[in-house]
């Protein structure tokens, strides 16, 4: 990964060619989206931008064979790149994407609503083949399938264009600032008043009886993301090791929504008392 990064910033010609290429090969397009990243985090978004428009034109590709996620991540990474760069604050970037990651969607929703109707078609019969006694009751909730399918996919826009900014600054701290990535993920803390608003409207979705579920997934991943990076600048000033953040992760694919209802409750106890500050330094 180190090589790729420097070999994006040898030159124009090799940004080009790795975030064409990246985002022509399926399923590669976050790599292309981290070269534009880099690139604007780098050298600023005039020349992140001209990398940008030739990453775009293999999305153009995608998106008329009814893809559209290449140009959602490849276009909305860009953007967050120059938020971070003017910011430097990961609260910004996280709300911006959010806010990106949902308007395309609606726009989605829009231009490609067959296509995703195919696709809850889909999810809707392998589930009726996995378990025949619920055909009757998925038919009658086929729009709260569609809207948790949305969710979904909004979601992973959410996550995918922030790991390509991720691995940007990732390899930019490699490169010019050795673990100056590492120390922005541990401060990284919510403010009172953007967890309040995200846990005000996760409890009106899920008290809607499923009209807005589509807003759960996306309104729950920041509180997440902050609880994570929580419990590694925890585990870091306590020194602690990396066995207790595999741990975590493992538990977090084991039990599931348990792990992840009880790092949205950390994240949001944090805004108010500033765990870290409270733990002690190990000796």
């Amino acid at each position: 990964m180190h090589a790729l990064a420097q070999f994006i910033l040898k030159g124009r010609t090799q940004a080009i060619v790795v975030a064409v290429v990246a985002a022509l090969l399926p399923l590669l397009f976050w790599i292309s989206a981290a070269a534009v990243c880099l690139v604007t985090l780098r050298k600023g978004a005039a020349k992140g931008g001209f990398i940008f428009v030739w990453a775009i034109l293999p999305a153009l590709m995608w998106s008329r064979q009814g893809d559209y996620s290449p140009m959602i991540v490849i276009i909305g990474s860009y953007i967050l790149a120059i938020v971070l760069r003017n910011s430097l604050s990961w609260q910004r970037v996280i709300q911006v994407a959010l806010a990106v990651a949902l308007m395309a969607g609606f726009l989605q929703q829009q231009f490609n609503g067959e296509v995703l109707e195919q696709v809850v078609q889909g999810v809707q019969n392998l589930m009726m083949q996995s378990s025949p006694g619920t055909s009757e009751r998925l038919s009658g909730e086929s729009q709260w399938l569609l809207q948790a399918t949305l969710g979904v996919f909004d979601t992973l826009h959410f996550a995918m264009m922030l790991s390509s900014v991720l691995l940007a600054r990732w390899w930019q701290s490699c490169l010019f600032n050795p673990g100056g990535l590492q120390r922005e993920f541990h401060q990284l803390r919510l403010s009172p008043q953007f967890a309040l608003t995200l846990i005000v409207l996760i409890v009106i979705a899920t008290s809607s009886g499923g009209e807005f579920i589509r807003w759960v997934p996306i309104m729950v991943a920041p509180l997440v993301i902050a609880g994570l990076a929580l419990a590694h600048g925890s585990v870091a000033k306590r020194s602690l090791g990396r066995s207790w953040l595999v741990a975590l992760y493992v538990a977090v694919f084991v039990l599931g929504p348990y792990v992840i209802t009880m790092l949205v409750v950390i994240a949001a106890i944090d805004t108010l008392v500033d765990i870290r500050n409270r733990i002690p330094a190990s000796q």
